[in-house]
């Protein structure tokens, strides 16, 4: 019984990893598409939330004043900051008049920060095309030109980018590539570009959508509660019929997410339930799941004896190689793909810290308001249709 266990789970492993690798070859790099070069470039308004951004929101905005695409404006808008985020823009403009500063003093009731903030900037916002990003992402200077290009020649109304790293220790950096992997295969952004699939992607480091698209879907209104408000972006362009692609960028956008572990861990207690619908009932199928597919085969690994023990390592070497590889091409040292023995364990303590937290507290507190639960619960799930049993089979 016990081997039939062990071929099982050998066999789950086995076929997700194939899935996420052919899946990831059928990502196309926005390297690939020559950047636009047209006399007449249509207009981009690059629009940056930014909330505490300043230690990091200097070096996004240089980037972004460095680009070879002379047709953009840049909104920073500053979100009840704390700190010195808004003196930091504001030094930056010295040298860039043309960047300019919104500054939120006082958050409308029914909205979370983020998405009000995004929402204000689009309205200031004059360009055919409105490009979301972080305050801590860089792009390459060749970035928006590229982008540009690839929604004119595919038609797209929407394209997002999957960003390249630069957090620091080996540990970090493998807890985000397990992590990542995890949701790559549970969200399948390559099947974004597929019209009428019901699979969807957005990412809060490149988000640029057609200025006439966004009016239409109903702007950040529609999004008002969603902390994971950069993918159901995506989910929203998606369901009303619009042309999206999710597309690599590894060399083009880079974004420096967290500085170790622990802040990754309290960073995530935003936004990590959410995820599970804010429903400790789904918590368990996903702490089930997760502990099934990792922590049971490293465990068989040593427990287990004979063929089950063999198939439980088997298991194993396909998730760490399957991620690792991943890890590799990116430029992390082989020795990293050890800690992604540990990484299983610190993502369980991630989705439980975040229940508890959240249920004990009633609610989620982000950039400097609280949420109360039954508020984000009346949200739509941000992972609802992606199911068939939970939506319309497509």
């Amino acid at each position: 019984m016990l081997v039939f266990f062990a071929v099982i789970l050998c066999l789950a492993m086995l076929a997700v990893f194939v899935q996420i690798g052919s899946g990831y070859g059928q990502l196309d790099s926005l390297d690939a598409i020559e950047p636009e070069d047209k006399a007449d470039q249509p207009l981009v308004s690059i629009i940056i939330p930014a909330c505490n951004e300043a230690q990091a929101i200097e070096q996004s905005l240089r980037s972004l004043c460095h680009l070879d695409y002379s047709n953009v404006e840049i909104i920073v808008v500053d979100d009840r900051s704390l700190d010195r985020t808004a003196e930091v823009v504001e030094s930056v403009q010295h040298e860039y008049p043309s960047i300019r500063l919104i500054r939120i003093s006082e958050l409308p009731k029914g909205w979370l920060g983020k998405p009000h903030a995004l929402q204000q900037g689009a309205q200031e916002a004059g360009g055919d095309y409105l490009l979301f990003i972080d305050a801590d992402v860089s792009l390459e200077t060749t970035t928006i030109s590229r982008a540009v290009r690839a929604m004119e020649l595919r038609r797209l109304d929407h394209v997002t980018l999957i960003f390249k790293n630069s957090s620091p220790g080996l540990l970090l950096n493998a807890l985000i590539a397990d992590i990542g992997a995890g949701l790559f295969f549970l969200i399948k952004p390559w099947k974004a570009k597929i019209a009428g699939s019901r699979y969807f992607m957005g990412v809060g480091a490149f988000n640029m959508v057609r200025a006439s698209v966004y009016r239409s879907i109903g702007e950040h209104r529609e999004i008002k509660l969603q902390v994971v408000d950069d993918v159901y972006l995506g989910k929203l362009i998606k369901q009303n019929g619009f042309r999206q692609e999710c597309m690599l960028a590894d060399s083009l956008v880079t974004l420096h997410w967290y500085s170790s572990v622990a802040e990754m861990i309290s960073g995530l207690m935003k936004n990590v339930y959410a995820f599970f619908r804010y429903r400790p009932s789904y918590v368990v199928l996903g702490v089930l799941a997760i502990s099934v597919l990792t922590v049971v085969p490293m465990a068989g690994a040593v427990f287990a004896g004979g063929a089950a023990q063999l198939f439980f390592i088997l298991t194993v070497l396909i998730r760490v190689a399957g991620t690792g590889g991943g890890m590799i091409r990116i430029g992390l040292p082989p020795v990293s793909i050890i800690f992604l023995l540990i990484t299983p364990f610190i993502s369980l303590f991630i989705i439980l810290k975040a229940l508890v937290t959240v249920q004990l507290a009633g609610g989620v507190t982000w950039r400097g308001s609280f949420y109360c639960l039954e508020k984000l619960r009346g949200a739509d799930w941000v992972l609802s249709g992606l199911f068939p049993p939970l939506g319309r089979k497509k």
